[in-house]
């Protein structure tokens, strides 16, 4: 098991829904893509689940029976009050699934495949437990540029000069789409989209973003009250006339095949 994985547990335990939280008001929607891959009957296994805001979307599209996993025991909780005693929510490691072969049509996993290490055995258990033909579809973060400055861009830029502590996380290959392709070779109909999803709001908003991410958390904290006077600083050429900031995250849209049965 991989260092970084307890770490990560451990922040989930504290902060469930975190991402739900950021993304569930994003345009375009990254979990409205991913519910979009799915259709009536299939067997649907939702990777690093979270709070169960996908398994929640999925239940009103009419796809019946979905099965979240998660190794964070807060975010299963948050998961269960959403949804109710009759979800079937596992708690488990991407690296290890508890499933049988070709178990599922469909798994999906929302910004979280760029956090697994090693990520290859996740993926050899995502193409373990799907049928021959399944679809995975997954949103992971990515390094795109926004078309202009906006205050996610003035923010990362910052970060770039801050000391950080605890484990270094996930794979670097995941957030690249050169990466991606290398990680995927197993996979066939292998498509991806670079997305910019829009996370614009209040300087106070934009900052509750900030606040809920890993890389605050790694900061030295005595450095964060500092560094969140220089944003609102920063940010402040980019206010429009409403009094919110522009602000967008880049994302990469994913979507593979396994071989279907000769």
């Amino acid at each position: 098991m991989d260092p970084s994985e307890d770490w990560l547990r451990h922040w989930h335990d504290l902060r469930p829904g975190a991402t739900s939280r950021a993304f569930l008001r994003g345009k375009p929607s990254t979990y409205e893509w991913l519910a979009g891959h799915a259709r009536p009957g299939d067997r649907v296994l939702d990777l690093a689940c979270g709070d169960g805001a996908l398994l929640s979307l999925l239940r009103a599209r009419g796809i019946q029976g979905a099965v979240g996993i998660d190794m964070s025991e807060g975010e299963l909780a948050a998961a269960r009050a959403r949804l109710g005693p009759e979800a079937t929510l596992v708690k488990g490691r991407a690296q290890a699934l508890p499933f049988e072969d070709s178990s599922f049509d469909l798994v999906t996993c929302h910004l979280a495949l760029m956090l697994m290490r090693p990520v290859e055995e996740a993926l050899a258990e995502v193409r373990r437990v799907l049928r021959p033909g399944g679809a995975f579809v997954a949103v992971v973060g990515g390094r795109i540029a926004a078309p202009t400055e906006d205050a996610w861009t003035m923010l990362v830029r910052r970060l770039r000069e801050e000391p950080f502590e605890g484990p270094s996380i996930g794979d670097l290959r995941a957030y690249s789409e050169e990466g991606l392709r290398e990680l995927l070779q197993p996979f066939v109909n292998v498509r991806i989209e670079p997305i910019l999803v829009d996370l614009s709001g209040t300087c106070d908003e934009v900052l509750a973003l900030f606040r809920e991410t890993y890389d605050v958390t790694r900061m030295v904290p005595a450095r964060v009250s500092a560094f969140e006077e220089a944003l609102r600083m920063d940010w402040q050429a980019l206010l429009r006339p409403d009094g919110t900031l522009p602000c967008s995250m880049g994302t990469r849209c994913v979507s593979a095949t396994t071989e279907t049965a000769r």
